[in-house]
C-alpha cells in the first residue's frame, strides 16, 4: 500500500469503528449492564471490548435481540 489516499481512508474507517465500539460499550455499561469491577478496582473489560462484543454478537447471531439499536450510533442525527 503506497497510495496515501487509500491509507488515509483505511485509518479513517478504523477510527470510526473504534469510536462506534466505544459508544456502544459505554451505552451498554451505563444503561444495560455495568462491567464487573475486579478486586483491584479496575473494570474487567474496556469499554471498546465491551462494545465490540455486543456488535459482534448482533452481527453473527441473527436470533439475538439487542436491548438497544447499535446502528443508531452510526447516524449523525
Amino acid at each position: 500500500m503506497r497510495d496515501m489516499n487509500r491509507i488515509a481512508r483505511l485509518v479513517a474507517m478504523v477510527c470510526m469503528a473504534l469510536v462506534w465500539a466505544y459508544l456502544v460499550g459505554e451505552n451498554k455499561d451505563i444503561n444495560i449492564k455495568p462491567i464487573r469491577i475486579l478486586k483491584h478496582g479496575r473494570k474487567a473489560k474496556s469499554l471498546v471490548k465491551y462494545g465490540l462484543e455486543e456488535i459482534t454478537t448482533i452481527l453473527l447471531r441473527p436470533t439475538y435481540t439487542p436491548k438497544f439499536d447499535v446502528f443508531n450510533f452510526l447516524s449523525c442525527s
